[in-house]
């Protein structure tokens, strides 16, 4: 029996364009192809016919997804069991249903793929079924969101928590800004203890952006992080928390941003890699990654700093917690098992031989173009960070206005 599941919520952000109904294959152009040059990788791959269409999904992917070194999907088993129904679809181009079909067999061939950030954004609105659900009026299918939805996963923690509950309740001198739209940051003292905690919480990383552009509303972001690089110096600081709860990411640089001014020598957090060529298992050196001081930086190094992470913490909210884990000796995760996507989309990918591409203009695919794992050379890519010390949120003890993973973030920090 196929169940309904109607309006799909994918978590993390991915570029969707518009287009007709999936059903008009009639209304494909050719798509222009890159020559292959050095250090230039094809982006888009021609495709007429429904056998074009996945001849140029299936090499699309081979020459440019990359985390196929951690893949238990099997990619030449997908291109015998799929290129022959695909096939069928040419007999009959006319059908109505055949686009549709092809979009399901996309999905079917994606859905256990490893990449997290992976999702495909198809020329039109379609209906898929995925693990007996049917899905229903999507144009774009995130394999990770689905994953995580089926699993029964909790919704993300309303802003009211960040926005109200903990401003009201636990913060001393509480500092809110925004951007205006949906960017917020909220900074406090929680005096604990006897000691006083720094408390910081955004709700994602565009904070280097934010603190140099211009910033019309009432409550600018600017100040608070100013205000938060000043108490940073302030010897009557005793610990921090960085909460990162419902964080879905943003910005690389703001690591440096934020966590250089924490730092007064350069850190190793991670590893990185990329690919060097069009066949599968084609990568390029392991490169280490570092957070630089920032003009005006301090060693926060020997006082103690609490993440507060849940399953709603991703991408860059994830790579924050490795290099906090990294740099700071006294560094503890409190929360949940973050989400399990930690490879890096940078904001163009040309120059990396792996990561976007769209096939036939049937198909936009999304995919990471940079790999990312800790110091230790650990992946988390589909696994997620288990926390140091697990909590869970109490969605009853909210209402009361009691944060139960505060909570225990506050006994872990002025411990110790």
């Amino acid at each position: 029996m196929i169940t309904r599941f109607n309006n799909c919520i994918y978590k993390i952000n991915h570029p969707a364009f518009r287009g007709g109904l999936i059903v008009l294959l009639l209304a494909f152009v050719l798509g222009s192809c890159r020559k292959n040059v050095e250090k230039e990788r094809i982006t888009s791959y021609y495709g007429r016919s429904y056998t074009e269409i996945f001849e140029a999904f299936w090499n699309g992917m081979n020459s440019n997804y990359l985390f196929w070194d951690i893949e238990k999907v099997n990619w030449d088993d997908m291109y015998k069991t799929y290129k022959p129904r695909f096939e069928y679809l040419d007999n009959d181009k006319s059908s109505a249903g055949n686009a549709q079909k092809a979009a399901q067999y996309l999905v079917d061939m994606t859905k256990d793929l490893s990449d997290s950030h992976l999702s495909l954004t198809f020329n039109g609105m379609t209906n898929f079924v995925v693990g007996g659900y049917a899905l229903e009026n999507q144009q774009t299918f995130m394999p990770a969101s689905v994953r995580h939805q089926f699993r029964g996963d909790r919704i993300a923690i309303p802003r009211n928590t960040f926005d109200v509950v903990i401003p009201k309740y636990y913060l001393n001198k509480a500092e809110f800004g925004t951007d205006g739209g949906s960017f917020a940051i909220n900074l406090g003292v929680i005096p604990r203890n006897n000691k006083n905690i720094l408390y910081l919480e955004f709700s994602n990383f565009e904070l280097g952006d934010l603190y140099s552009g211009a910033n019309s509303t009432s409550r600018p972001v600017k100040p608070v992080l100013d205000d938060f690089f000043r108490y940073t110096k302030d010897p009557s600081i005793d610990g921090l928390i960085i909460d990162l709860r419902a964080n879905t990411g943003g910005s690389v640089p703001d690591m440096d941003f934020l966590l250089g001014r924490l730092v007064t020598s350069p850190v190793q957090v991670n590893n990185t890699r990329t690919r060097n060529g069009d066949n599968r298992l084609d990568y390029g050196p392991w490169i280490k990654g570092y957070i630089h001081p920032q003009p005006g930086s301090v060693d926060f190094t020997k006082k103690p700093i609490v993440v507060l992470v849940d399953g709603n913490s991703v991408s860059m909210s994830e790579m924050t917690s490795m290099a906090i884990k990294a740099i700071f000796p006294k560094a503890k995760l409190v929360g949940e098992q973050t989400w399990g996507g930690t490879g890096q989309i940078p904001s163009t990918d040309q120059k990396y031989l792996g990561g976007r591409f769209t096939a036939a203009n049937f198909v936009q695919v999304y995919c990471a173009g940079v790999e990312l794992r800790d110091v230790n050379m650990i992946c988390y890519e589909n696994k997620g960070i288990m926390p140091d010390v697990p909590i869970a949120y109490d969605t009853t003890a909210i209402k009361s206005n009691i944060d139960v993973m505060l909570d225990k973030g506050l006994e872990v920090v002025t411990n110790q």
